[in-house]
């Protein structure tokens, strides 16, 4: 019987270790922002130019993405390539979407007004950490690049917006 305990234990270790866990390479804060953060329907960061950004905000279970005034952040596949939309479903917070060139295992960050946009060399992070009905709850900070070169940094960014 000792015997059976001990492989049964081995083997849920084993399964365990194969199956990773939330993770949050995105590097920020895994505290979800309360009201004191940013209130709610709206979402603030610092940007680098010194601009305020505290803007009306929305988020979108289509085409997951996360939209605060012009910003536009697309989410739709995780750091590994999972599908940001069911692992919302699934409640599986937090989802790290890193921000770059999009591909199977990152997302993109587009500021309509300005063209700015997120690249291969200009990157960041999207951590979405949770939802309270319908709002999603996250944090941001990345860079961004227009066409003509001039970059644009959005650091503590955060988040708590409805679904449209």
């Amino acid at each position: 019987m000792r015997a059976f305990a001990l492989l049964l234990a081995v083997a849920i270790t084993a399964l365990t270790a194969a199956c990773p866990g939330p993770s949050n390479s995105c590097a920020l804060s895994a505290t979800p922002p309360g009201d004191g953060d940013v209130a709610d329907g709206r979402g603030t960061a610092t940007r680098s130019d010194g601009e305020s950004f505290d803007e009306d905000g929305s988020w979108s279970a289509t085409s997951i993405s996360v939209t605060i005034g012009t910003l536009d952040m697309i989410a739709t596949q995780d750091e590994v390539g999972s599908d940001v939309a069911e692992l919302i479903e699934s409640g599986a917070f937090p989802i790290c979407v890193l921000m770059g060139e999009r591909s199977e295992t990152s997302g993109s960050a587009n500021l309509v007004d300005g063209g700015f946009f997120s690249d291969a060399t200009h990157t960041g992070g999207l951590l979405l950490l949770g939802r309270e009905g319908t709002t999603l709850l996250g944090r941001f900070a990345f860079e961004l690049v227009n066409g003509s070169g001039t970059t644009l940094s959005f650091t503590d960014g955060a988040f708590r917006v409805p679904q449209r």
